[in-house]
């Protein structure tokens, strides 16, 4: 097939690709308002905030938050100055690199991360888990893996041509 000829969705296609994305879309939705409007807190930082907990000494450099929060640089650093003027995080250098900082979930970021973290997962039962069966929820996390896996293999690739 050459570069020009395109494989157009058929019909089932178009609408199962309609629905994906509709449904995508008002579960980013919702799932930020509840965040925010609970805990003051963007999805993003729940994300910066979970990534925290779960390193060790509930640490990360600044440098790695963006590619393993899958959030721009810039927003990381916006957000981490955010969540430190809340004293949800702090920033501390790194010991072996004086250019490097450490972004460090503190004592009362882990406290909100235990509350938010329970609410979110009650809207992610409510909205997602408890309308479809556990063997199509788990196909469809399997399904997106292999999405992400070969779309960050496709980055991978396109930063080492580069």
């Amino acid at each position: 097939m050459g570069m020009d000829e395109v494989r157009w969705l058929d019909d089932e296609e178009q609408q199962a690709w309609r629905s994906l994305i509709s449904g995508m879309t008002m579960l980013e939705r919702r799932l930020e308002r509840e965040l925010s409007d609970q805990y003051d807190i963007t999805m993003d930082d729940y994300a910066i905030l979970v990534l925290l907990s779960e390193s060790p000494d509930r640490r990360v450099r600044m440098s790695q938050l963006s590619s393993r929060a899958l959030i721009p640089k810039p927003q990381v650093t916006y957000r981490i100055g955010r969540l430190e003027q809340r004293g949800i995080v702090a920033r501390e250098p790194c010991e072996d690199d004086a250019r490097g900082m450490w972004a460090t979930l503190t004592d009362a970021g882990s406290d909100l991360l235990d509350r938010a973290a329970a609410h979110h997962v009650r809207n992610v039962r409510e909205l997602v888990l408890d309308r479809m069966t556990r063997d199509r929820f788990l196909a469809v996390g399997d399904a997106f893996g292999a999405i992400y896996r070969a779309s960050a293999g496709d980055e991978e690739a396109a930063a080492h041509r580069a």
